[in-house]
């Protein structure tokens, strides 16, 4: 076998020697040993370089909107989209991280502007990719903010931080594009952001939209120094513009389309015009978060004190909660002792079941005993109550599991004397959110049944099934509201019954790139993660599955 093994190498090098295009392969992170090193293949004739340009703060809405001629005058001759994606936590920490790393924040631990809990060993920044497979190439990075310089930057051969002054970083990238050899050139600015922080986001915000253009120039300037090189005609260039998360308000950090939304540009002179948009029926579940987001049914199938045993269950998705207003229930808020039942937040990441007789007195309080659900995965959380005799019983699902249990009290009435039957989002007075601030979730495969399911079904049969017909107990459901119409102000009910619900206002429909199982839909428009493995490619590096990346490459 030894002696096979020199022979079966080079037949692999001669194998390899045919190919025009070569690509560096490299094991996982662990694995990487420079002495054993395959460097990137350099055309003699021709060299490609990255110019690699980060804005902080610019939606993709508000880009489409802009005056910024330098930017669309890239589209011709460029893969685009307006309607890019990063992922909650959207600050500039996590987001930066998940652009260099090509993973999400769950991997690469980052989760705001501190960096701490980074997990860089394991999912390295990419430029340690680069320079351990091409160690002959040049990185420099200038940064407006000087964290990503001393965090994300650090195996750049050349890091210039020009703290909150972009004008600066236009001017020293300019001078390192006509002057330096680097292979690759990043540069960030902040200045949009900062204006958003000041003014707010927006395309009716002109403070926010006058820095887009400002910006703009910058990138103009950029672009004319790579023309001005004189070395240009042996060189190909691939320029990548993009943004690190978008925003609402005055702010950003959570998990709404507005603060996920950014845009991204892929250009280079050999390509044609592709403008990226997200197909129609891709999955969508709609957001509950501020005053008036609610939905509602008036029908009196949902008497919930007339019904003596139900289940009620439903997938959730959140990064966090600021306050308590209901996901479902029956009753009033404004006190644990009306009568009926909800479930909502308990403190900053559990959440609880409650209810109440309206007898001034008699109630519960059941908090769940499992795992945070505020990871911003999809959790199935889940009830049964039987007062079919005293002093009845609820117990709490999360996920399949049980995580809580309880009497009841002999609680009676089990439904308030209201119009309102049942809400999904607030209270049975659609205002509880004006006192109690806004949580910010995603509810959808909102289910109810008029029979208690059995522990062990819980977990035998899919709690995030979207099908549920295969499940014992689908004769006995009386409500399923799937939630992913994708538009609309209605929630269909799939349930044999029809009962759909009322939206009270024009819901935000946000795409998901999980479905309610966590597992990965491909993503149908480019996301943050993919910037990282679209550099590399462009430089012949191939990305290892070993890397376990969770981005893809966009180039043609």
């Amino acid at each position: 076998m030894k002696r096979l093994f020199p022979l079966l190498s080079g037949l692999l090098i001669l194998l390899a020697a045919c190919f025009k295009e070569k690509m560096a392969v490299v094991g996982p992170p662990g694995d990487i040993d420079p002495k054993d090193t395959t460097n990137a293949p350099v055309n003699s004739v021709i060299k490609r370089k990255v110019l690699f340009i980060g804005i902080s703060g610019v939606r993709g809405d508000a880009l489409r909107k802009a005056q910024a001629p330098n930017m669309m005058g890239l589209l011709p001759h460029a893969i685009y989209s307006f309607d890019a994606l990063t992922q909650a936590p959207t600050n500039s920490g996590a987001t930066w991280s998940s652009l260099m790393t090509g993973v999400w924040s769950n991997k690469h631990g980052v989760t705001d502007n501190t960096f701490s809990g980074s997990n860089f060993t394991r999912y390295p920044i990419g430029l340690k990719y680069l320079k351990t497979l091409a160690p002959q190439m040049r990185t420099v990075s200038v940064q407006s903010w000087p964290e990503l310089n001393t965090l994300l930057f650090a195996n750049a051969d050349l890091k210039v931080s020009l703290p909150d002054n972009d004008a600066a970083v236009r001017d020293t990238t300019v001078n390192r594009i006509k002057t330096d050899p680097a292979d690759v050139v990043i540069a960030g600015f902040s200045s949009v952001q900062t204006a958003a922080h000041n003014n707010g986001y927006g395309s009716d915000v002109p403070e926010y939209m006058n820095a887009i253009t400002t910006v703009d120039g910058y990138v103009g300037d950029l672009l004319a120094a790579i023309n001005s090189r004189a070395a240009k005609d042996k060189e190909d260039w691939l320029v990548i513009i993009t943004s690190d998360h978008g925003g609402i308000g005055n702010s950003e950090g959570s998990s709404s389309f507005a603060e996920r939304n950014i845009f991204t540009i892929f250009s280079n002179a050999k390509f044609g015009k592709r403008e990226v948009v997200p197909p129609l029926n891709s999955l969508k579940a709609v957001r509950y978060a501020e005053i008036g987001d609610y939905s509602y049914s008036k029908d009196p199938l949902y008497n919930f004190d007339s019904i003596k045993k139900f289940t009620v269950a439903l997938s959730i998705r959140t990064a966090g909660f600021d306050g308590d207003p209901p996901f479902i229930g029956n009753k009033s808020w404004a006190s644990g002792n009306n009568a009926g039942w909800l479930l909502c937040p308990r403190g900053s990441n559990q959440w609880k079941f409650q209810a109440g007789d309206g007898a001034g007195g008699a109630r519960v309080d059941l908090t769940a005993t499992g795992p945070a659900i505020t990871d911003n995965q999809w959790h199935t959380i889940a009830v049964t109550v039987d007062r079919s005799s005293a002093p009845g019983t609820v117990v709490m699902y999360q996920d399949g599991l049980q995580v809580g249990t309880s009497s009841l009290n002999n609680l009676s009435p089990f439904a308030p004397k209201s119009a309102m039957k049942l809400v999904v989002g607030d209270d049975i007075s659609g205002t509880y959110r004006y006192t109690d601030g806004g949580s910010d979730f995603q509810l959808a495969n909102i289910r109810i049944w008029d029979t208690v399911w059995a522990k062990p079904d819980m977990s035998k049969y899919n709690h995030c099934d979207t099908v549920q017909s295969g499940n014992p107990y689908y004769s006995r459901m009386i409500g399923w509201w799937k939630g992913i119409e994708n538009t609309g102000s209605v929630l269909k009910d799939a349930s044999p019954f029809k009962k759909d619900l009322t939206l009270n206002y024009t819901p935000e429909w946000v795409s998901q790139e999980i479905d309610f199982c966590n597992v990965a839909i491909p993503a149908p428009v480019p996301q943050s993660v993919d910037i990282m493995p679209t550099l590399l490619s462009w430089l012949h590096i191939a990305v290892d599955h070993g890397w376990n990346l969770e981005g893809v490459s966009w180039l043609p």
